[in-house]
C-alpha cells in the first residue's frame, strides 16, 4: 500500500486553507457590498485610485446636457425652460426633472453646473435625491436664495412643498446679479457637500432620502441661464 508522505499532506492542507481563506474574503467583500450597496466597480476605483493617486479611474459621467439639443431630456412638472444660445433659461415658477437622472436612480453623484447666472428674481435650485410621487415632490434642493437674505441652503421637500427651516445655510458672499457661477455639489451618504467657483461653501447632513434624481427650480420673477449641466461619479 501507498504511503501518503507527511510533505504531500501538509502541501494538500496548505491549498485548502487558502482556498477557504479566499472564499472568506469574497463573501466578506460580498457582504459590505450587499449592505453599504457599493459596486465592485466603486471599490476597485476606490483601491486603485489609491495606488495611482487618481489617475486609475476617470470620472464617469451618468447625465449631461450641453443645451445643444431641444430639452426632450427633460420633464416638466410646472412650466418649461427655454433654449437659447447654448443655454438653458429658467423664469418665473418652474419646476424640471432631468430624465437621464431619474431612470438611473444613483444614490451617490456629483451635481456640475457651470456659467449660472441670475439675472432677477428672488433666485434658483437644483434638486437632488429627488422623487416625484402621487403627492408632489420629495427630495432635497439646494438654492441660491437672495430672496431669503442673500444666502445659499438646502431645503428637504416633502409632498410636493419645501421644509422652510434649512438643514444648511450660509450667506453668499459675492455679487447676487448678472455673475457666472459654476456650482458643484457632491451627494454622499448622509453628506451633502457645496462648491461655488472651485471653493467649498458649504456642507450639510440628512438621512431621509437615500435616492433619487436631479432638477432645476425658479420661482417668483427669477431669470437665470445656465451653459452647462451633468452628472458624475463622485470623485
Amino acid at each position: 500500500m501507498k504511503k501518503i508522505s507527511s510533505s504531500n499532506f501538509q502541501t494538500g492542507q496548505g491549498v485548502t486553507e487558502y482556498a477557504l481563506l479566499l472564499l472568506l474574503i469574497v463573501g466578506g467583500l460580498i457582504l459590505i457590498v450587499n449592505l453599504t450597496g457599493t459596486s465592485i466597480t466603486d471599490l476597485y476605483c476606490q483601491a486603485a485610485n489609491g495606488i495611482s493617486g487618481g489617475r486609475a479611474c476617470g470620472q464617469e459621467t451618468y447625465c449631461q446636457d450641453d443645451f445643444s439639443g431641444d430639452g426632450s431630456g427633460w420633464q416638466n412638472l410646472s412650466g418649461s425652460p427655454s433654449l437659447q444660445n447654448g443655454q438653458m433659461c429658467v423664469a418665473g415658477y418652474m419646476q424640471i426633472l432631468n430624465k437621464c437622472s431619474t431612470q438611473k436612480k444613483h444614490s451617490d453623484y456629483t451635481i456640475n453646473l457651470n456659467g449660472v447666472t441670475l439675472t432677477q428674481g428672488n433666485g434658483y435650485g437644483v434638486y437632488f435625491r429627488s422623487i416625484l410621487t402621487e403627492r408632489g415632490l420629495d427630495g432635497y434642493a439646494f438654492q441660491y436664495d437672495p430672496g431669503a437674505g442673500n444666502t445659499l441652503l438646502i431645503r428637504r421637500w416633502i409632498n410636493g412643498r419645501e421644509v422652510i427651516a434649512p438643514i444648511g445655510k450660509v450667506p453668499i458672499s459675492t455679487a447676487i446679479y448678472n455673475i457666472p457661477h459654476d456650482f458643484k455639489i457632491v451627494v454622499k451618504d448622509d453628506t451633502f457637500t457645496v462648491f461655488m467657483d472651485g471653493v467649498q461653501v458649504m456642507t450639510a447632513q440628512d438621512k431621509t432620502y437615500p435616492t433619487g434624481g436631479v432638477g432645476l427650480r425658479s420661482w417668483d420673477s427669477t431669470t437665470a441661464c445656465i451653459d452647462d449641466f451633468s452628472i458624475t461619479r463622485n470623485p
